[in-house]
């Protein structure tokens, strides 16, 4: 009696045992499984700052002013950029003038400074990003020499 007692003990131990072991296998597993999900979108998501930097680059080459939209692929990503003025201006020219003493400045100079509103859409395997950026551009009115020839009295 004492025997068979002993016996069941020792087997419903070992079910225990056995139950914790499956537990502790099904545990590592998923504990594997989600580690490697971070792992895979910690990478996109470094691909995707790299991209995004990347981008900005080719805008800032491009020219909103001359290039409004741009469509492309770059590191397996597909992007879309759309660039809106906001505002444009001649630069600020500070002067006084020298007979009234009044101050005489505006803007009123060379260049014409214009404010661009950059929206970036990047999409890659079902990942759809977007992101805003300002970038201010500039273009001058007047040549160099034209200037020059101004500013030494000689008109063409």
């Amino acid at each position: 009696m004492i025997i068979s007692n002993k016996k069941a003990f020792v087997t419903i131990e070992i079910l225990v045992a056995m139950v914790i072991g499956f537990l502790a296998i099904i545990m590592l597993t998923t504990s594997i499984k989600s580690l490697q999900k971070v792992s895979i979108q910690q990478e996109l998501y470094q691909d995707l700052y790299i991209s995004v930097l990347s981008i900005k680059n080719i805008i800032k080459a491009k020219e909103c002013m001359n290039n409004p939209t741009l469509n492309g692929d770059i590191n397996g990503f597909k992007y879309s950029i759309r660039c809106r003025e906001i505002k444009a201006q001649k630069n600020y020219i500070d002067s006084i003038n020298p007979i009234t003493f009044q101050e005489d400045g505006g803007n009123k100079g060379i260049f014409m400074i214009y404010l661009f509103r950059v929206d970036i859409n990047i999409q890659k395997n079902g990942l759809d990003k977007s992101y805003s950026f300002y970038q201010s551009e500039q273009k001058r009115l007047i040549s160099e020499e034209k200037l020059r020839n101004m500013m030494l009295g000689i008109f063409k």
